[in-house]
């Protein structure tokens, strides 16, 4: 199937990685972070001096995927085509964040979507 143009102007200029940096357990930038497709890498920067849990989640009602996001390290995230993610920085010990609450009260520790 032929490629439109316009999706191959996209594809063209989507970068392939991207980096979100957690300080004081806020993610920067924390909205909609999109990278090229199949390549397309996401890497969370913890700049703080205590690890967390990063939850990716692709539904509201998916359990998520919990990896180790460690004291002033960094996590990389590939993003496959088509694929989109929220996710959520919480404590190590536990603890609840929802990324797909809208409103005033959003937790600021969530952000999302990641995508390609």
């Amino acid at each position: 199937m032929a490629t439109t143009g316009a999706a191959k102007a996209k594809q063209m200029t989507l970068p392939r990685s991207a980096t979100i940096t957690i300080s004081k357990q806020k993610p920067s930038p924390n909205g909609e972070v999109e990278v090229a497709p199949e390549s397309g890498r996401i890497h969370f920067k913890n700049k703080d001096n205590r690890e967390y849990r990063l939850r990716l989640q692709k539904t509201e009602t998916d359990a998520g995927i919990d990896m180790l996001l460690p004291a002033g390290g960094t996590v990389t995230v590939v993003i496959k085509k088509d694929d989109a993610w929220h996710y959520s920085v919480i404590d190590i010990k536990g603890g609840e964040a929802n990324p797909f609450r809208k409103g005033p009260d959003v937790d600021p520790f969530i952000g999302g979507p990641i995508r390609n």
